[in-house]
């Protein structure tokens, strides 16, 4: 990747009808505002998610350092997330986040977390649409503290693999809000993930389904050279009518 890969003509995220409107400025102005490392902290730790999440990890890393008796169960369960990761969030980005509203008989399916993330792409420079809803978040982590429980072969392996959870979590929320704010990025990993979710929004929502890594994007064909890729008519409505 060249140096100036980074330097993407995107679309301007406005829709038309909303441009110049108090509605349209009130999407834009946050993300617009947080150029700065010490603004995008102080704004993330004051999120619902974060305020949950970080202490919830510290608590779990005291939990362990008390348990003791560390074991390769340990390795075991740190290494076998910590490899599932992309292909955990290429997942869900794809048959949870990206799923249609669904009609079975008079009544319409529509997940809670997919409506929320049509909202995010509909408005991408709102910072505070980048966040896992707090309702999916307690869903997620429940889901994750009972298959964890189910596999882990120590008390203790159990609690290092909710830590390893709660901090891929933590940097999952970090690394996704930050693309969604004018901060620039100076470190090539992050300008590689910045550019590509950035295409994600405003190129094409049907590839670059990672957010901070993109192996499974890789593997599974997903991260083509933007040049190949047509402009998606739907990329900001996820092919769904949703309220502005």
């Amino acid at each position: 990747m060249s140096t100036t890969d980074h330097v993407l003509t995107l679309p301007a995220p406005v829709d038309e009808a909303l441009e110049g409107t108090a509605v349209e400025r009130a999407h834009r102005e946050g993300g617009e505002k947080i150029k700065t490392l010490r603004d995008a902290a102080r704004f993330f730790f004051g999120k619902a998610t974060p305020k949950i999440i970080a202490p919830a990890l510290a608590g779990v890393v005291v939990l362990r350092a008390k348990e003791g008796d560390w074991s390769w169960h340990d390795l075991a369960m740190g290494a076998g997330i910590l490899a599932l990761e992309p292909f955990t969030e290429w997942a869900i980005h794809v048959y949870v986040l990206h799923i249609k509203p669904r009609k079975v008989g008079r009544f319409t399916l529509d997940l809670h977390a997919a409506k929320k993330h049509r909202y995010h792409h509909l408005h991408p420079t709102d910072p505070h649409t980048s966040f896992v809803p707090l309702r999916d978040m307690l869903s997620l982590g429940a889901a994750m503290v009972l298959i964890e429980r189910s596999v882990a072969g120590t008390h203790g392996a159990f609690l290092t693999g909710v830590g390893v959870s709660l901090a891929m979590l933590l940097t999952y929320e970090w690394t996704h809000f930050l693309i969604h704010t004018a901060y620039k990025p100076k470190s090539a990993y992050y300008k590689y993930i910045w550019r590509a979710h950035r295409l994600h929004h405003y190129k094409n929502e049907h590839y670059w389904m990672g957010v901070t890594v993109h192996l499974a994007d890789h593997v599974l064909g997903t991260f083509p050279d933007k040049s190949e890729v047509p402009n998606s008519p739907t990329a900001r409505t996820l092919g769904v009518e949703v309220e502005a």
